[in-house]
Parts: structure tokens; C-alpha cells; sequence
């Protein structure tokens, strides 16, 4: 029962990870479709990079590979928005 429940866990651990993501997803979408980021901070956005680059460091030394493969996700989504930010950047 025990190992039911750890799995359970584990894959509603990506499932959170993939929900977080959507959203950054969205206003991907929405930046490229409109071609600005002029309302969005790209100072924030770099502030969450790093945030999800240090925790993913922190997770690989925990060795857990859901958390792992989860950060992984937000940490590439989040360059991603990175990119569109500035790449649609005005002045």
C-alpha cells in the first residue's frame, strides 16, 4: 500500500509541475501572438529563472527524479518566457 501511495504522490508531483507550467505556456502564447512583452517585467522573469535554477540544484541533491524531471519542465518553461520577453521586447 505504502509504495501505491509514494507513486500516487510522485505522479501528482509532475501533474502540479505541468499545471504550473501551463500558465507560463499561456502567456507564451499570448507575448508571441501579439509580438510584445511590453507589460511584462523581464526583470521578474530572470528573478524566476534563477529561483528555478537554484531549487532544481537543490532538488538534483536530493536525488528525487520526479521533483527533478518536474523542475526541469519549469525551469525550460521559464527560459522559454525568458526568450519571449525579450525577443518581443519593444524599445
Amino acid at each position: 500500500m505504502n509504495g501505491l501511495f509514494q507513486l500516487s504522490i510522485d505522479y501528482s508531483t509532475l501533474v502540479a509541475y505541468v499545471a504550473f507550467s501551463s500558465d507560463l505556456i499561456v502567456q507564451i502564447v499570448r507575448i508571441w501572438k501579439r509580438k510584445s512583452s511590453a507589460d511584462v517585467s523581464s526583470k521578474g522573469v530572470v528573478l524566476r529563472l534563477i529561483g528555478s535554477a537554484v531549487i532544481l540544484i537543490k532538488l538534483i541533491g536530493v536525488g528525487d527524479p520526479y521533483l527533478i524531471i518536474g523542475q526541469i519542465i519549469l525551469t525550460l518553461t521559464v527560459a522559454t518566457y525568458l526568450y519571449f520577453t525579450l525577443r518581443y521586447r519593444k524599445g
